[in-house]
């Protein structure tokens, strides 16, 4: 069963346990992110935030649709936000992978009584986590992040900025994922694999 999405350019659906890494200006990268997890009924939502507050991100989703009891928040923003409703999970610094990777299991944990809830993750954004750890790191990061995320049949979301970095490092970590979103004010072009047209 796939991962349906609305105005999301040439793609329509994603297969389970995909990883899209979302490329452009991060003004509007983070919006299109928000738009592909926003979870359908019987799914969940998991957000890690370096860029907008928890607060934020629920407004954000509630307004594409979501319940807060859908949802699961990891803020990395230092800035200190209580959501009734939503469990949120603080960190100090977007370069606390270890911590991320600590927490986003907890908050899968929360469903571990009904193994059958679906799940979409985003990651908003690999740019702003590249500020605060070496391009090696991050790339193991990932390359263990979106395994959990192909293991447990869930759809995920990265956000990028190709512009903050030397294409290296963009290449290096496009290769971690399936597809690619290369986005524009006014057009998403998907490739790669795990998406239906």
């Amino acid at each position: 069963m796939s991962y349906s999405t609305t105005d999301l350019g040439n793609a329509s659906a994603f297969d389970e346990g995909v990883s899209l890494l979302m490329t452009g200006a991060s003004t509007v990268t983070n919006q299109r992110l928000l738009d592909a997890v926003a979870p359908e009924d019987g799914e969940r939502a998991i957000v890690i935030t370096m860029n907008m507050g928890a607060q934020q991100v629920v407004k954000e989703l509630e307004r594409r649709g979501a319940d807060r009891d859908q949802l699961g928040i990891i803020d990395c923003t230092s800035t200190e936000a209580d959501v009734e409703g939503v469990p949120v999970r603080q960190l100090s610094s977007p370069g606390d992978l270890t911590g991320i990777s600590l927490e986003f299991a907890k908050l899968l944990d929360q469903d571990s009584e009904d193994e059958s809830v679906r799940a979409r993750i985003g990651f908003a954004s690999v740019s702003t986590a590249l500020m605060y750890a070496e391009l090696r790191t991050m790339f193991r990061f990932l390359h263990v992040f979106t395994a959990r995320i192909r293991s447990g049949d869930m759809l995920g979301v990265f956000a990028m900025d190709p512009s903050m970095h030397e294409d290296q490092a963009h290449n290096t970590i496009r290769a971690v994922f399936d597809c690619e979103a290369e986005v524009t004010d006014d057009d998403i072009t998907v490739r790669g694999t795990g998406f239906e047209e």
